[in-house]
Protein backbone atom coordinates (compact mmCIF):
# COMPACT_ATOMS: atom_id res chain seq x y z
CA UNK A 1 0.00 0.00 0.00
CA UNK A 2 1.74 3.11 -1.25
CA UNK A 3 0.00 5.81 0.81
CA UNK A 4 -3.12 6.46 2.86
CA UNK A 5 -5.61 9.06 1.70
CA UNK A 6 -5.37 10.89 5.05
CA UNK A 7 -2.58 11.31 7.59
CA UNK A 8 -3.06 12.92 10.99
CA UNK A 9 0.11 14.37 12.50
CA UNK A 10 -0.03 14.97 16.22
CA UNK A 11 2.19 18.04 16.03
CA UNK A 12 2.45 18.31 19.83
CA UNK A 13 1.09 16.69 22.97
CA UNK A 14 1.03 20.01 24.78
CA UNK A 15 -2.40 21.47 25.44
CA UNK A 16 -3.96 24.34 27.36
CA UNK A 17 -6.96 22.22 28.44
CA UNK A 18 -7.25 19.03 30.49
CA UNK A 19 -9.86 16.95 28.67
CA UNK A 20 -11.07 13.88 30.56
CA UNK A 21 -11.26 11.84 27.35
CA UNK A 22 -7.94 12.89 25.80
CA UNK A 23 -6.45 10.15 23.63
CA UNK A 24 -3.01 11.74 23.95
CA UNK A 25 -3.15 12.31 27.72
CA UNK A 26 -1.98 15.81 26.82
CA UNK A 27 -0.26 18.00 29.42
CA UNK A 28 0.59 21.74 29.58
CA UNK A 29 4.17 21.16 28.45
CA UNK A 30 5.26 19.05 25.45
CA UNK A 31 7.23 15.87 26.07
CA UNK A 32 10.90 15.78 25.02
CA UNK A 33 11.76 14.72 21.51
CA UNK A 34 8.90 16.19 19.50
CA UNK A 35 9.63 16.61 15.79
CA UNK A 36 11.48 19.81 14.95
CA UNK A 37 10.41 22.19 12.20
CA UNK A 38 12.88 20.70 9.73
CA UNK A 39 11.81 17.16 10.62
CA UNK A 40 8.18 18.23 10.21
CA UNK A 41 8.74 19.75 6.78
CA UNK A 42 10.64 16.61 5.72
CA UNK A 43 7.66 14.54 6.85
CA UNK A 44 5.29 16.70 4.79
CA UNK A 45 7.63 16.42 1.78
CA UNK A 46 7.50 12.63 2.03
CA UNK A 47 3.72 12.55 2.47
CA UNK A 48 3.21 14.70 -0.62
CA UNK A 49 5.65 12.68 -2.72
CA UNK A 50 4.04 9.37 -1.74
CA UNK A 51 0.52 10.42 -2.72
CA UNK A 52 -1.13 11.41 0.56
CA UNK A 53 -3.94 13.85 -0.22
CA UNK A 54 -5.03 15.34 3.10
CA UNK A 55 -3.08 16.12 6.29
CA UNK A 56 -4.63 16.90 9.68
CA UNK A 57 -2.41 18.95 11.98
CA UNK A 58 -3.59 17.90 15.42
CA UNK A 59 -2.50 17.70 19.05
CA UNK A 60 -2.66 18.04 21.99
CA UNK A 61 -3.51 21.56 20.91
CA UNK A 62 -1.86 22.31 17.58
CA UNK A 63 -2.02 26.09 18.10
CA UNK A 64 0.40 26.01 21.02
CA UNK A 65 3.14 24.96 18.60
CA UNK A 66 5.01 28.09 17.53
CA UNK A 67 5.75 26.94 13.97
CA UNK A 68 2.29 25.56 13.15
CA UNK A 69 1.54 28.26 10.55
CA UNK A 70 4.89 27.65 8.86
CA UNK A 71 4.17 23.93 8.70
CA UNK A 72 0.66 24.49 7.37
CA UNK A 73 1.90 26.85 4.66
CA UNK A 74 4.64 24.41 3.67
CA UNK A 75 2.10 21.61 3.21
CA UNK A 76 -0.12 23.91 1.16
CA UNK A 77 2.78 24.76 -1.16
CA UNK A 78 3.36 21.04 -1.68
CA UNK A 79 -0.22 20.64 -2.91
CA UNK A 80 -1.50 18.86 0.20
CA UNK A 81 -4.98 19.65 1.46
CA UNK A 82 -4.05 20.99 4.88
CA UNK A 83 -6.48 20.98 7.81
CA UNK A 84 -6.06 21.66 11.51
CA UNK A 85 -7.78 20.35 14.64
CA UNK A 86 -8.12 22.67 17.63
CA UNK A 87 -10.14 23.12 20.79
CA UNK A 88 -10.86 26.65 19.54
CA UNK A 89 -9.90 28.51 22.68
CA UNK A 90 -6.74 30.04 21.21
CA UNK A 91 -8.33 31.26 17.97
CA UNK A 92 -8.09 35.05 18.04
CA UNK A 93 -9.09 37.15 15.03
CA UNK A 94 -5.41 37.38 14.02
CA UNK A 95 -4.94 33.62 14.35
CA UNK A 96 -8.04 32.94 12.26
CA UNK A 97 -6.77 35.16 9.44
CA UNK A 98 -3.31 33.60 9.64
CA UNK A 99 -4.80 30.11 9.36
CA UNK A 100 -6.69 31.24 6.26
CA UNK A 101 -3.56 32.77 4.75
CA UNK A 102 -1.60 29.54 5.41
CA UNK A 103 -4.01 27.81 3.04
CA UNK A 104 -5.90 25.61 5.47
CA UNK A 105 -8.96 24.23 3.70
CA UNK A 106 -10.80 23.43 6.94
CA UNK A 107 -10.36 23.80 10.69
CA UNK A 108 -12.12 21.44 13.09
CA UNK A 109 -13.17 22.70 16.53
CA UNK A 110 -14.12 20.26 19.28
CA UNK A 111 -17.50 20.66 20.98
CA UNK A 112 -18.61 17.88 23.28
CA UNK A 113 -21.90 19.38 24.40
CA UNK A 114 -24.45 21.98 23.44
CA UNK A 115 -24.28 23.39 26.98
CA UNK A 116 -21.47 24.94 29.02
CA UNK A 117 -21.85 22.37 31.77
CA UNK A 118 -21.40 19.36 29.49
CA UNK A 119 -18.59 20.75 27.34
CA UNK A 120 -16.63 22.31 30.19
CA UNK A 121 -17.02 19.08 32.15
CA UNK A 122 -15.36 17.17 29.33
CA UNK A 123 -12.68 19.78 28.77
CA UNK A 124 -11.68 20.24 32.40
CA UNK A 125 -11.55 24.06 32.22
CA UNK A 126 -14.40 26.45 32.99
CA UNK A 127 -15.06 28.87 30.14
CA UNK A 128 -13.81 26.54 27.41
CA UNK A 129 -17.28 26.32 25.84
CA UNK A 130 -17.64 30.08 25.42
CA UNK A 131 -14.04 30.32 24.17
CA UNK A 132 -14.64 27.60 21.58
CA UNK A 133 -17.77 29.34 20.31
CA UNK A 134 -15.85 32.59 20.02
CA UNK A 135 -13.12 30.78 18.09
CA UNK A 136 -15.69 29.35 15.67
CA UNK A 137 -17.15 32.81 15.09
CA UNK A 138 -13.69 34.23 14.34
CA UNK A 139 -12.91 31.45 11.89
CA UNK A 140 -16.19 32.11 10.09
CA UNK A 141 -15.42 35.82 9.95
CA UNK A 142 -12.05 35.04 8.38
CA UNK A 143 -13.65 32.81 5.77
CA UNK A 144 -12.27 29.52 7.11
CA UNK A 145 -14.55 26.48 6.78
CA UNK A 146 -15.35 25.10 10.24
CA UNK A 147 -16.01 21.47 11.10
CA UNK A 148 -17.18 20.53 14.60
CA UNK A 149 -15.86 17.32 16.16
CA UNK A 150 -17.78 15.68 19.00
CA UNK A 151 -16.69 12.76 21.16
CA UNK A 152 -19.65 10.64 22.28
CA UNK A 153 -19.68 8.93 25.67
CA UNK A 154 -22.30 8.11 28.29
CA UNK A 155 -22.14 11.63 29.77
CA UNK A 156 -23.24 13.46 26.61
CA UNK A 157 -25.14 10.95 24.51
CA UNK A 158 -28.42 12.55 25.62
CA UNK A 159 -27.52 15.82 23.85
CA UNK A 160 -26.69 14.35 20.47
CA UNK A 161 -30.03 15.05 18.79
CA UNK A 162 -29.65 18.74 19.65
CA UNK A 163 -26.33 19.14 17.87
CA UNK A 164 -27.25 19.53 14.17
CA UNK A 165 -29.56 22.51 14.65
CA UNK A 166 -27.16 24.10 17.11
CA UNK A 167 -24.22 23.74 14.73
CA UNK A 168 -26.15 25.30 11.89
CA UNK A 169 -26.60 28.42 13.99
CA UNK A 170 -22.81 28.49 14.50
CA UNK A 171 -22.13 28.38 10.77
CA UNK A 172 -20.38 24.99 10.82
CA UNK A 173 -20.12 23.17 7.49
CA UNK A 174 -19.70 19.68 8.98
CA UNK A 175 -20.24 17.58 12.11
CA UNK A 176 -17.95 14.61 12.73
CA UNK A 177 -18.95 12.38 15.64
CA UNK A 178 -16.24 10.29 17.30
CA UNK A 179 -17.35 7.37 19.46
CA UNK A 180 -15.13 7.06 22.50
CA UNK A 181 -12.24 4.63 22.23
CA UNK A 182 -10.81 3.85 25.70
CA UNK A 183 -7.26 5.12 25.20
CA UNK A 184 -5.21 7.66 27.15
CA UNK A 185 -7.32 9.45 29.75
CA UNK A 186 -10.38 8.20 27.87
CA UNK A 187 -9.85 4.78 29.46
CA UNK A 188 -11.38 6.18 32.66
CA UNK A 189 -14.47 7.63 30.92
CA UNK A 190 -17.65 5.59 30.73
CA UNK A 191 -18.35 4.86 27.05
CA UNK A 192 -21.75 4.59 25.43
CA UNK A 193 -23.07 1.06 25.95
CA UNK A 194 -23.79 -1.17 22.96
CA UNK A 195 -27.53 -0.48 23.04
CA UNK A 196 -27.03 3.27 23.42
CA UNK A 197 -24.37 3.15 20.71
CA UNK A 198 -26.79 1.44 18.36
CA UNK A 199 -29.58 3.91 19.13
CA UNK A 200 -27.21 6.82 18.57
CA UNK A 201 -26.11 5.49 15.18
CA UNK A 202 -29.69 4.91 14.12
CA UNK A 203 -30.55 8.47 15.15
CA UNK A 204 -27.40 9.81 13.51
CA UNK A 205 -28.34 8.12 10.23
CA UNK A 206 -31.66 9.96 10.18
CA UNK A 207 -29.99 13.26 11.05
CA UNK A 208 -27.34 12.81 8.36
CA UNK A 209 -29.97 12.10 5.72
CA UNK A 210 -31.84 15.32 6.43
CA UNK A 211 -29.10 17.65 7.64
CA UNK A 212 -27.98 20.64 5.60
CA UNK A 213 -24.40 20.14 6.82
CA UNK A 214 -22.02 17.24 6.27
CA UNK A 215 -22.38 14.56 8.97
CA UNK A 216 -19.85 11.76 9.47
CA UNK A 217 -19.53 9.00 12.05
CA UNK A 218 -15.95 8.15 13.05
CA UNK A 219 -14.73 5.23 15.18
CA UNK A 220 -18.17 3.76 14.45
CA UNK A 221 -17.58 1.23 11.66
CA UNK A 222 -20.93 -0.46 12.24
CA UNK A 223 -22.56 2.70 10.90
CA UNK A 224 -21.28 1.85 7.44
CA UNK A 225 -22.83 -1.62 7.57
CA UNK A 226 -26.09 0.08 8.51
CA UNK A 227 -25.74 2.40 5.50
CA UNK A 228 -25.04 -0.54 3.20
CA UNK A 229 -28.09 -2.43 4.40
CA UNK A 230 -30.23 0.70 4.13
CA UNK A 231 -29.04 2.20 0.85
CA UNK A 232 -26.94 -0.47 -0.84
CA UNK A 233 -23.89 1.80 -0.93
CA UNK A 234 -21.26 3.22 1.43
CA UNK A 235 -18.99 6.26 0.96
CA UNK A 236 -16.03 4.62 2.68
CA UNK A 237 -15.01 1.60 4.74
CA UNK A 238 -15.84 1.85 8.43
CA UNK A 239 -12.41 1.38 10.03
CA UNK A 240 -9.65 2.97 7.97
CA UNK A 241 -6.80 2.40 10.44
CA UNK A 242 -3.73 1.28 8.53
CA UNK A 243 -5.45 1.46 5.13
CA UNK A 244 -6.93 4.84 4.17
CA UNK A 245 -5.76 6.58 7.33
CA UNK A 246 -2.38 6.86 9.04
CA UNK A 247 -1.07 8.64 12.11
CA UNK A 248 2.25 10.17 13.18
CA UNK A 249 2.82 11.00 16.84
CA UNK A 250 4.48 14.18 18.05
CA UNK A 251 7.75 12.28 18.42
CA UNK A 252 7.55 10.74 14.95
CA UNK A 253 6.11 7.32 15.74
CA UNK A 254 3.87 5.90 12.99
CA UNK A 255 0.62 4.23 14.10
CA UNK A 256 -2.40 2.86 12.21
CA UNK A 257 -4.51 5.58 13.85
CA UNK A 258 -4.31 7.80 16.92
CA UNK A 259 -6.32 5.39 19.03
CA UNK A 260 -4.48 2.19 18.04
CA UNK A 261 -1.27 2.99 19.83
CA UNK A 262 1.07 0.40 18.34
CA UNK A 263 4.42 1.67 17.07
CA UNK A 264 5.06 0.68 13.44
CA UNK A 265 8.19 2.76 12.88
CA UNK A 266 9.81 6.15 13.47
CA UNK A 267 9.94 8.82 10.75
CA UNK A 268 13.18 10.17 12.20
CA UNK A 269 14.82 6.90 11.19
CA UNK A 270 12.72 5.73 8.21
CA UNK A 271 10.45 7.74 5.89
CA UNK A 272 6.74 7.41 6.55
CA UNK A 273 6.19 6.06 3.03
CA UNK A 274 8.58 3.15 3.60
CA UNK A 275 7.12 2.34 7.02
CA UNK A 276 3.63 2.39 5.53
CA UNK A 277 4.62 -0.04 2.79
CA UNK A 278 6.67 -2.49 4.85
CA UNK A 279 5.41 -2.60 8.46
CA UNK A 280 4.47 -6.21 9.41
CA UNK A 281 1.85 -4.94 11.85
CA UNK A 282 0.18 -2.81 9.17
CA UNK A 283 0.30 -5.65 6.66
CA UNK A 284 -1.43 -7.93 9.16
CA UNK A 285 -4.04 -5.29 10.00
CA UNK A 286 -4.99 -4.90 6.33
CA UNK A 287 -5.77 -8.61 5.91
CA UNK A 288 -9.40 -8.95 6.99
CA UNK A 289 -9.17 -12.75 6.67
CA UNK A 290 -7.12 -12.66 9.90
CA UNK A 291 -9.93 -11.14 11.96
CA UNK A 292 -11.15 -13.38 14.80
CA UNK A 293 -14.30 -13.74 16.87
CA UNK A 294 -17.51 -12.56 15.33
CA UNK A 295 -15.62 -10.00 13.24
CA UNK A 296 -13.84 -12.94 11.63
CA UNK A 297 -17.10 -14.67 10.72
CA UNK A 298 -18.90 -11.48 9.68
CA UNK A 299 -19.76 -11.08 6.03
CA UNK A 300 -19.28 -7.32 6.25
CA UNK A 301 -15.59 -7.23 7.20
CA UNK A 302 -14.68 -5.29 4.07
CA UNK A 303 -17.38 -2.69 4.76
CA UNK A 304 -17.24 -2.38 8.55
CA UNK A 305 -14.15 -4.19 9.81
CA UNK A 306 -14.89 -3.36 13.44
CA UNK A 307 -12.88 -0.83 15.43
CA UNK A 308 -9.39 -2.29 15.62
CA UNK A 309 -8.33 0.15 18.36
CA UNK A 310 -11.26 -0.73 20.58
CA UNK A 311 -10.52 -4.44 20.15
CA UNK A 312 -6.87 -3.85 21.01
CA UNK A 313 -7.63 -1.83 24.14
CA UNK A 314 -10.22 -4.26 25.47
CA UNK A 315 -8.74 -7.62 24.43
CA UNK A 316 -5.09 -6.79 23.73
CA UNK A 317 -5.56 -8.09 20.18
CA UNK A 318 -6.03 -5.75 17.23
CA UNK A 319 -7.68 -8.52 15.20
CA UNK A 320 -10.28 -9.49 17.82
CA UNK A 321 -13.98 -8.66 17.67
CA UNK A 322 -15.09 -5.09 18.25
CA UNK A 323 -16.53 -5.31 21.79
CA UNK A 324 -19.19 -2.65 21.25
CA UNK A 325 -20.76 -4.30 18.19
CA UNK A 326 -24.36 -5.43 18.66
CA UNK A 327 -24.72 -7.43 15.44
CA UNK A 328 -25.04 -11.19 15.84
CA UNK A 329 -23.64 -13.34 13.05
CA UNK A 330 -25.10 -16.76 12.20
Amino acid sequence: MRAPHIVAWETTRACNLACVHCRASAMPEPPPGELTTSQGTALLDDLAASGVRLVILSGGEALVRGDILELAAHGTRLGLRMTLATNGTLVTADVARALRDAGLVRVSVSLDGVTRATHDGFRGVDGSFDAALAGIARLNEAGVAVQVNTTVAAANIGEMDRFPGFLETLGACAWHVFFLVPTGRGAAVEPARANGYRMMLEGFRKVAASSRIECKATCAPQYYRMLLEDTGAVPTKGCLAGTGFGFVSSTGVVQPCGFLQVACGDVRETPFSRIWATSPFLENLRDTSRLTGKCGSCGHADVCGGCRARAYEVFGDSMAADPICWFEEP
